[in-house]
């Protein structure tokens, strides 16, 4: 499963100590202060030994893979969960944002996380980069890729094998995610994930690919992405999907395989597009589409056939 990886793992008492300095409101059950924490998750996911939120715990299922990890929680009901290391904070969400902009601000994140293949930068010498892009450190180019004329490459990204990434098209950049405070305050969602492109993918001029908050953006294997197009943050992109000029894709949305996009599409954020689906032109999507469905207006409806993209 997908995490956010410590640099070196992180005690709960040293994390208990940065939560009391954070909220004044806090209390915990029979917590194994001596556990590791070796880094930070997605609740959704059920990674154990990381830090993760849970703003209301319905029942055990929930969290029954979490026994040796650390929750943050707004409700604690210490007889029920006794098994379990919670921390009931005011404010989860916050207190959580907080403490990965603490650990992201000591430094004590890696650029990569759990999934990405290796973990050290490794640039192919067999990839042609022109001079004029910028590649931070933390950076994973493989064999055969071509990044144009004015490319900025994030630390955290991942190009695999022979893929294409066109003239001034920024990867790996953070993208906005606003959460207002109990206390009123304004934050931004840290974005420490960060972007996986597969082999063969070709990504069109000006195009924008945001990282992810707590996993992965990633785009499969042999997919094109058109010009001038914006993939939010955690969206997860299949193989031989064919996105064309234009697209605006909301963050956490899913697209599968073999999917069709037509020019200046709009999809909406936490939904999904099924295998070999196809979204007719100047499309806004509101809701998820069912595999080998064609979709066409404002808001998209199923219609009967659509020619749209190349045969793939």
């Amino acid at each position: 499963m997908e995490y956010v990886k410590f640099k070196k793992p992180i005690s709960i008492t040293d994390i208990l100590i940065l939560i009391k300095q954070i909220s004044k409101k806090y209390d915990y059950n029979n917590l194994k202060l001596g556990n590791m924490i070796v880094g930070v998750s997605n609740d959704l996911l059920d990674v154990d030994f990381t830090l993760s939120y849970v703003e209301k715990i319905k029942n055990l299922k929930q969290i029954s893979k979490l026994t040796n990890g650390l929750i943050l929680t707004n409700k604690l009901d210490k007889d029920k969960y006794e098994q379990f290391n919670i921390i009931e904070v005011e404010d989860s969400r916050y207190v959580f944002m907080k403490l990965i902009e603490k650990f992201k601000n000591d430094d004590l994140i890696e650029n990569f996380t759990s999934v990405v293949p290796y973990q050290k930068q490794y640039i192919s010498k067999t990839a042609k980069i022109h001079f004029s892009s910028t590649i931070e450190d933390g950076v994973i180019i493989e064999d055969n890729v071509i990044v144009c004329a004015g490319c900025v490459i994030k630390a955290g990204t991942f190009i695999g094998k022979g893929s294409i990434i066109r003239e001034n098209t920024t990867i790996g950049c953070d993208g906005i995610s606003l959460y207002k405070a109990l206390n009123g305050e304004v934050l931004r969602f840290p974005h420490v994930a960060g972007v996986m492109i597969g082999k063969n993918v070709e990504i069109g001029s000006n195009s924008v690919v945001v990282r992810g908050t707590l996993v992965n953006t990633v785009i499969g294997d042999s997919t094109v992405i058109g010009n001038l197009t914006n993939i939010g943050h955690g969206v997860k992109i299949g193989k031989k999907v064919w996105i064309s000029v234009g697209g605006m894709i909301g963050g956490n949305t899913i697209i599968k395989d073999q999917t069709t996009i037509g020019l200046g599409v709009s999809i909406k954020n936490n939904i999904s597009i099924g295998v070999s689906s196809t979204i007719g032109m100047g499309s806004v999507v509101t809701k998820s589409i069912d595999d080998n469905k064609n979709v066409f207006g404002n808001p998209a409806k199923i219609v009967r056939s659509l020619n749209v993209g190349p045969k793939r």
